[in-house]
């Protein structure tokens, strides 16, 4: 290559590199610009904060960025959460740790935001105020040995910020700042102060008892909060910027493969990434989102079109990549657009019903969703007003990134018997294998002298127990045990003649004859469960349901079984049983299915069949 060319390439990357900067400088600049606007009559408070920091370097940095990002931040006020604080900070048995986090995880109750308005930060928060809170942040960084040489734009985003929720706004770092002692006793642990990750299980943050904060809880809200997810990450993202540890909120919007979402903080430093998902492995994700303190570019609506609120939130950032083996989906409008179509998403089954988790812009009746959790199914829909329209049928997403639409042929059709509406897990396995072990005896006399003892034939199921009885002769009294332990749900007794019925045992047992399979007994070597029927009877089946979650085929409930077709589920009938499972003739192969009982119960899964078996997904 000739020096001429060199220098060219050079002088292309350096005017490239000036371009990059040149045009990071303008958006920033906008963006301040933006913000000094919007604050309105407070604007010469945020300008008195930009003039201290002047020519201060980083801390000018960290000035503008609080400043520029502060716009949709806010302060809840109204009269039922202004209620609630003067409550809580009324308190004398609780610290001030534990007044501001439940102050905090009420600003994130759905009931009391609705009930309450926002007033902008950018409109009300005082020179004084964010030069003291930046001041502070700084000495921590100085004070703290795990946060020598951290990347600054970790400082920024997981330190910096002065607010958590939508709580008022104070001086925590004042109230809560970390005493000589507690920082003097780190210097007996070796390396441990310098280690980001590990100084949560052993730095201990002064006047923070987090127990206390549970019965202020439940003083005042009448609840235990911190059994719940989302204040209990609070809480810990609360701790950690208190003890000068950098961290973030993370959420699941909705599980892919089961009811609810989940949220958690995360400790952030420059040398990890996130390598865990936290949460059970068996607890599927099509996303991860970090909640931020800077502003994320969300999409902009087009002629009135409705995007979902959790898309326009400009402080949740897609992390799903840090978490999981990803892949890119790129689709096509299977359906023809009968309006324009800006904006599509892709769904997962979560509470009944499809909830969209991800969103991509359209491009020529193409659209492309980035970074996507694998083997999972997904809906892929846009929006018509507010009614959600899919415009293509439900596929999976593969380990290997492939996609298998399941388009469902209704010109063929199978037979399928189902068990379950939901999942089998380890333990409801465990109960299963202890209920075969159960012992059935039969006599006609009450002290079971010469007591006959049925053996058992299982049929092929795990979900059930039933003996097929071939004895002919007829017993009043029947006994059940079990050499060791079982938990067992339900015993039902039919006759020859194919009728239900019911014996008379004692009441401590009356839990495993209730109809109810949520209710349980414990059968045992001495334990055992004696049923007088009252006159001697010719039993030809004894069904044993183990303990369980509820998520079984039951007599008496009332079922509906679906297939989703192009333009959503369709009913292949209801259905009411008169066993442990139900039989369907007319299901399309390739089809998604959902088993649904309308008398009791949430937890249902979609779910294929795959090898003449049922796969819930």
């Amino acid at each position: 290559m000739s020096g001429k060319k060199k220098i060219m390439i050079k002088t292309y990357l350096l005017c490239g590199l000036l371009s990059a900067v040149v045009c990071c400088s303008c958006t920033e600049n906008k963006r301040l610009k933006y913000a000094l606007e919007f604050a309105g009559e407070n604007r010469g408070e945020l300008e008195k904060v930009l003039e201290h920091y002047k020519d201060s370097g980083l801390k000018q940095d960290a000035a503008r960025f609080l400043i520029e990002n502060m716009p949709g931040h806010y302060t809840l006020e109204g009269d039922v959460i202004n209620r609630y604080r003067e409550k809580i900070y009324e308190d004398t048995t609780s610290s001030y740790f534990n007044k501001k986090i439940l102050e905090i995880s009420l600003c994130s109750m759905e009931w009391i935001r609705d009930v309450s308005c926002k007033v902008e930060d950018l409109k009300t928060v005082k020179a004084d105020f964010l030069i003291r809170h930046i001041d502070r942040s700084f000495e921590c960084m100085s004070e703290c040995p795990w946060l020598q040489n951290l990347p600054f734009y970790i400082f920024l985003e997981h330190l910096l910020p002065y607010r958590f929720e939508s709580e008022r706004l104070d001086l925590w770092r004042d109230s809560l700042k970390l005493d000589s002692l507690a920082l003097k006793g780190l210097d007996d642990m070796g390396n441990v102060k310098y280690n980001i990750s590990s100084l949560g299980n052993n730095f201990a943050l002064p006047n923070a008892q987090n127990h206390l904060s549970h019965q202020l809880s439940r003083k005042i809200l009448k609840q235990n909060l911190y059994s719940e997810c989302l204040y209990n990450a609070l809480q810990e993202n609360f701790k950690s910027r208190v003890s000068c540890i950098p961290s973030s909120m993370h959420i699941m919007p909705f599980y892919a493969n089961r009811n609810g979402f989940h949220c958690w903080n995360k400790v952030v430093n420059g040398e990890f990434k996130y390598i865990d998902l936290i949460g059970r492995e068996d607890r599927k994700a099509a996303k991860v989102y970090q909640k931020t303190f800077s502003r994320n570019q969300t999409p902009v609506p087009v002629r009135g079109e409705y995007i979902p609120e959790f898309f326009q939130n400009p402080f949740y950032k897609d992390v799903s990549n840090d978490y999981m083996h990803t892949a890119n989906v790129s689709l096509s409008f299977r359906r023809e657009k009968t309006i324009p179509v800006f904006h599509a998403y892709l769904c997962v089954f979560n509470d009944l019903i499809w909830q969209p988790v991800v969103l991509g812009e359209v491009q020529s009746s193409r659209v492309k969703f980035e970074n996507m959790g694998k083997k999972i199914v997904y809906l892929p829909v846009y929006y018509q007003k507010e009614e959600m329209v899919p415009f293509d049928y439900p596929f999976i997403l593969h380990l290997d990134g492939s996609i298998q639409h399941l388009v469902p042929d209704t010109n063929i059709r199978r037979e399928l018997r189902i068990e379950r509406k939901y999942p089998f897990n380890n333990n409801l396995l465990r109960y299963s294998k202890q209920a075969r072990g159960i012992i059935i005896e039969a006599s006609d006399r009450s002290d079971f002298f010469l007591a006959d003892t049925i053996a058992y034939n299982v049929v092929d199921s795990v979900v059930y127990i039933q003996n097929e009885l071939k004895f002919t002769q007829n017993y009043r009294y029947w006994r059940i045990s079990h050499p060791t332990h079982a938990d067992i749900a339900e015993f039902a007794f039919v006759d020859r003649q194919g009728n239900t019925i019911q014996g008379e045992v004692d009441l401590c047992y009356a839990a495993g004859f209730d109809k109810d399979p949520l209710t349980n007994i414990s059968v045992n070597r001495k334990n055992r469960i004696e049923i007088d029927f009252l006159k001697s009877v010719n039993l030809a089946t004894i069904t044993c349901l183990p303990r369980g979650d509820g998520n079984g085929i039951y007599q008496g409930n009332e079922y509906e079984l679906f297939y989703y077709g192009f333009n959503g589920w369709v009913s292949l009938g209801m259905k009411s049983p008169s066993s442990c499972n139900i039989e369907y003739d007319n299901v399309p192969v390739n089809a998604l299915l959902w088993l649904h009982n309308h008398t009791s119960g949430k937890e249902e899964r979609i779910f294929t069949i795959e090898n003449n078996k049922i796969r819930f997904w």
